[in-house]
């Protein structure tokens, strides 16, 4: 096996089995599946040992005997979890190792972030670590990106519309977003398109908000009610409802008067260019000052659900008809 070069940080789907390996970042679920893929890698090949390390509980030893040759095998896949609780045992005993590594083993590491074992990272990098990527995946675009590559490997194809709902409706854990994926590609057949998200998913709270939010800023009031009904009766909270139409109101007001195209707007607002662009057509003919009362209007509701009223549906019903109210006739 030839040595890997140091890297600012590949994507995990780029894996092949390399001498020396580090998982950088918090995110578990990134990190697991980088671990299950060089696993499969490896599952071809008959003469490698596949060996799990807890670097907190580890014991003396326990490194060499992983990374030793054996008479079943000549070479080993060593996984080494949770690095950064790793005891003083582990750190002398992979200090030891990377000064004289086995070119035939997979070692890989992973280092989920904080301040312990600075000196062994060094030590990993320096010794011609591949780094890999693992830091949590928080906005929207990125989440985006990730279910498309999920459907693209599978060689399935997805609608943009499709993958804006099943982010919306199950984008808040990465684990989860991944879960649906697969389940979306293994259960059905053709192109998924947002009737086939909707059909799945399109009970979750947050892709319900979501429709609940964009019908009330078209000024459909009708859909948007029954809707939000509909969502309370079967035992939906309305808090995450009352959030979710504040975050919509507040991104039209970001855009509201701005001309400028939605990729160039993204980063500045913190948005992603799909949220922008869906925030500049809900933005058309929208006054700023009843934008200001809607906003207004959703903090006194936010108020009322959260303990300030008797009835958190009929406060955020009566939200919904003011905002369904200002929002301009098309």
């Amino acid at each position: 096996m030839a040595r890997a070069q140091a890297s600012p940080g590949i994507s995990w789907r780029d894996l092949t089995p390399q001498p020396l390996i580090l998982l950088t970042g918090s995110e578990q679920y990134l990190a697991s599946r980088a671990f299950e893929l060089l696993r499969s890698q490896a599952a071809t090949r008959e003469d490698i040992q596949h060996t799990r390390l807890n670097a907190a509980t580890y014991e003396p030893g326990e490194l060499l005997l992983a990374t030793s040759s054996s008479l079943f095998s000549s070479a080993n896949l060593v996984e080494v979890h949770d690095l950064a609780s790793m005891n003083e045992y582990f750190l002398k005993d992979a200090l030891n190792y990377l000064k004289d590594q086995a070119p035939e083993n997979v070692l890989i590491l992973h280092y989920s972030g904080g301040t312990r074992g600075k000196k062994l990272l060094e030590a990993i990098k320096a010794a011609g670590a591949l780094i890999v990527n693992c830091q949590p995946i928080k906005r929207d675009a990125e989440k985006i990106d990730f279910v498309q590559s999920e459907f693209k490997a599978a060689k399935r194809r997805i609608t943009n519309d499709a993958v804006k709902s099943l982010v919306a409706a199950v984008g808040n854990s990465l684990a989860e977003l991944g879960t649906s994926c697969h389940q979306l590609i293994q259960d059905t057949t053709g192109t998924i398109d947002q009737e086939v998200v909707d059909r799945y998913y399109g009970g979750r709270i947050e892709a319900t908000a979501f429709k609940v939010a964009d019908a009330a800023l078209a000024g459909n009031a009708q859909l948007a009610l029954t809707t939000l009904r509909h969502s309370l009766d079967t035992g939906t909270d309305p808090i995450p409802i009352v959030a979710t139409l504040a975050m919509k109101i507040r991104q039209l007001a970001k855009v509201l008067g701005v001309n400028e195209p939605a990729a160039s707007l993204a980063s500045e607002l913190g948005m992603a260019s799909w949220q922008v662009q869906a925030a500049q057509q809900q933005a058309r003919g929208w006054k700023r000052a009843d934008v200001a009362l809607c906003i207004e209007n959703i903090a006194q509701t936010d108020r009322m659900v959260k303990g300030g009223g008797r009835s958190p549906g009929y406060a955020l019903e009566r939200a919904i008809l003011f905002i369904a109210s200002k929002a301009p006739q098309r």
